[in-house]
């Protein structure tokens, strides 16, 4: 969804006329990434990122569908999330725009696999945040002919005095 709506930003960009309203626009990238509730503790950034969705109206859908989209993990069970989701894609169309409706549409196409996080409630982060160590551990690495210390360090990941600059 933050790739959606990074592309609706630099779309918004690119289509507007108004230099003061490009300006704005230009510099709220990385506050559409953020979720709402983290931009109050960032000093004037709540009333700028306010202030460009006040602007535009595709950068306005877009974000407030990213921050919509969390919903449907507050559901209690499957059913509400379902119905969710649906109303959520549902809304996606109906922007009309290509990005949304293209994320909406990968979105119904793992709606399976989404929802069934509330048959398991478990998730693939520490595996990816393995893969992530050993991506960096590849990059301080580099160079290295030995394979085999190569191996002693994936084993040691886990020791923070062996890979203190890496993850």
């Amino acid at each position: 969804m933050n790739e959606s709506v990074d592309k609706v930003h630099r779309d918004a960009y690119r289509n507007e006329k108004d230099r003061t309203v490009k300006k704005l626009i230009k510099g709220t990238k990385w506050l559409l990434m953020d979720n709402r509730e983290d931009l109050g503790k960032k000093e004037g950034k709540t009333e700028r990122l306010d202030r460009a969705l006040e602007l535009n109206r595709p950068l306005f859908e877009a974000y407030y569908l990213k921050e919509k989209l969390r919903e449907i993990w507050m559901q209690v069970d499957k059913t509400e999330a379902d119905a969710k989701l649906i109303e959520w894609v549902g809304s996606m169309k109906a922007t009309g725009n290509e990005h949304l409706i293209k994320t909406a549409n990968t979105v119904m196409a793992y709606r399976t696999g989404i929802l069934s996080w509330y048959d398991h409630r478990i998730s693939n982060a520490k595996v990816e945040g393995l893969n992530n160590k050993i991506k960096v551990l590849k990059r301080v690495a580099y160079g290295f002919r030995d394979d085999d210390y190569f191996k002693l360090r994936l084993f040691a990941l886990h020791d923070a005095r062996i890979t203190r600059n890496v993850g």
